[in-house]
This record gives structure tokens, C-alpha cells and sequence, in this order.
């Protein structure tokens, strides 16, 4: 909570020397609305294509299974308990 309240007094504090005309506070500030917009175009995008997925997807979903996987088991080969003689 410290950590946030800090970052933001510090976001706050550039913003107001970018309203004052500062250059450098400007183009922080300009910085911060891209990432931002990146951010949420990120995160919009993300939205899109899961509810895309849950809506196109449910139909051909299949089920997983190792493609090695048959109806039966695999035969075993189990030693014998006899010896054979030399």
C-alpha cells in the first residue's frame, strides 16, 4: 500500500510540473498514457480472443488423449520363473 501511494504521489507530482510546462514532464507523461493505451489495448484483445475461444471453441472441443493410448492395454512381458538349462 506504501509502494503504490509513493509511485502514485511521484505520477501525481509529474503531472502537475507537465501542466507547468516542463519537458521533461511532458514526455514522461506522454510516456505513461502510451503504456497505458498498450496496456489496455493488451488486455482488450486478450478479452476479445477468450470470449471468441469460449464461444467458437466449445463446439470442437476435443478430448485429450496421449496419441499413444490404445483401447486395450499393452501386452506384458513378464519373466518366466523357471530357468532354462545351459
Amino acid at each position: 500500500m506504501l509502494l503504490s501511494t509513493a509511485v502514485l504521489a511521484m505520477v501525481c507530482w509529474t503531472l502537475a510540473s507537465a501542466v507547468r510546462g516542463h519537458g521533461w514532464a511532458i514526455a514522461v507523461m506522454l510516456s505513461l498514457v502510451a503504456l497505458a493505451i498498450w496496456v489496455l489495448g493488451q488486455a482488450m484483445l486478450f478479452s476479445v480472443a477468450a470470449l471468441a475461444s469460449a464461444v467458437f471453441g466449445a463446439t470442437q472441443r476435443k478430448t485429450l488423449r496421449s496419441p499413444f493410448a490404445n483401447e486395450t492395454p499393452a501386452p506384458q512381458i513378464l519373466p518366466t520363473d523357471h530357468h532354462v538349462a545351459d
